[in-house]
């Protein structure tokens, strides 16, 4: 999910009835999909447009400053706020990627956007260019200054 969706007091109620219908009154599965799926649709509806407004703020912040790969995580609301990571945290590193050798980038400032520069550098400077999506920052057990960057493609 790319939200908290909210459910109706209707969409709950059918989605409780139907599971008590299908453990105690034999309803049939395939119905019981069917009712259930019917109450989660705005739920989903929430969900698909939490993960097109989040990847157009991505694609806006790509865009604005310039860069090539793509954020893929998605539990990121804005990119302007501060990372979860605190402000000791001071470098990216790229080691797992199928370039010749890891590649390092100063983070140059505290928000998620720096991370993401950050990250950029790193993997168009890797020699790898099949991996392009940003899906992780790992802090490193033996600095915690760093964050390991992992991707994806």
């Amino acid at each position: 999910m790319f939200c908290s969706p909210t459910l109706t007091a209707d969409e709950f109620k059918t989605i409780h009835n139907t599971l008590w219908d299908l453990q105690y009154n034999n309803l049939d599965g395939v119905t019981g999909a069917e009712r259930i799926r019917e109450a989660l649709k705005g739920a989903y509806k929430q969900d698909h447009k939490a993960f097109t407004d989040k990847g157009d703020h991505y694609d806006q912040v790509r865009e604005q400053m310039g860069l090539t790969t793509t954020w893929s995580i998605y539990e990121i609301d804005n990119m302007a706020d501060h990372h979860k990571f605190g402000p000791d945290v001071d470098r990216v590193v790229y080691r797992d990627h199928w370039g010749d050798k890891p590649v390092q980038a100063s983070i140059q400032g505290t928000t998620w956007a720096a991370l993401y520069a950050a990250a950029d550098y790193c993997i168009r400077n890797s020699g790898d260019g099949h991996h392009g999506f940003i899906e992780d920052f790992v802090v490193d057990k033996e600095d915690p200054r760093t964050l390991i960057l992992c991707t994806g493609s």
